[in-house]
């Protein structure tokens, strides 16, 4: 499974729980105070849902190492099973990865803009690498070219971290990050109902049930063919 939903919204996950294979889910502050609800309340039902044999990636405030250190240890006591605690790649953070990396606490390198950010991330023992592709293209850098050079350096020193992509505009994009070697995407809900769309294939089907009713009826299926 490589399709994580970046969002709190617990329709949206049951949509997705139903129409895709989804890997987990991954939030952010901003994300989160949308619900309008406690935090760890929020945290805890998106736990509940998503089950433990899924991903859940959350995302520290603290501005120091020592204060990201802090909030991390607190959110990997309440959801240590396959939980995943986001750290921006900030000066602060990649000094706190190096405190996570201690303490046995896997965490996911974020807000990633630059290739030297996700190379600093991944050798402090980032799980998760997620360069922000939106981001990235605006800057002028093709999201499948960052995402091959990234998957190139983390094979050539063979580092176990995954690729993680996120922030993305359009499906072109995802499919592109994926096929250029990311692991995982995360992606927001409206673009993900995007992935299950194609004008091409409704007019398709709508051609094979068009010859069927004609020759059938447009109230028989294979299951009543014969009554």
């Amino acid at each position: 499974m490589f399709l994580l939903l970046d969002t709190a919204s617990l329709p949206d996950i049951r949509r997705a729980l139903e129409l895709l294979p989804l890997a987990g889910v991954t939030t952010c502050p901003t994300i989160i105070t949308h619900e309008k609800r406690s935090f760890w309340e929020v945290l805890s039902d998106l736990r509940s849902l998503v089950g433990h044999d899924r991903m859940l990636h959350a995302q520290v405030l603290g501005r120091t190492a020592g204060e990201i250190l802090q909030d991390a240890i607190a959110l990997h006591n309440h959801f240590s099973d396959n939980f995943f605690v986001k750290v921006p790649v900030t000066a602060e953070g990649l000094k706190a990865m190096r405190l996570l990396q201690r303490e046995g606490i896997p965490f996911t390198a974020t807000t990633i803009h630059t290739l030297t950010q996700a190379f600093l991330a991944a050798d402090f023992g980032a799980a998760f690498l997620a360069p922000y592709i939106n981001h990235i293209e605006d800057e002028g850098v093709a999201g499948a070219e960052f995402v091959a050079q990234l998957a190139d350096y983390l094979d050539r020193n063979r580092l176990p971290a995954k690729i993680l992509a996120a922030s993305f505009r359009n499906t072109r994009q995802i499919q592109s990050v994926l096929t250029a070697g990311a692991h995982h995407v995360t992606v927001a809900p409206e673009l993900a109902w995007k992935l299950l769309d194609s004008p091409m294939t409704d007019q398709a089907v709508a051609k094979f049930r068009h010859a069927w009713d004609e020759c059938y009826g447009s109230d028989k299926n294979l299951a009543n063919l014969e009554q």
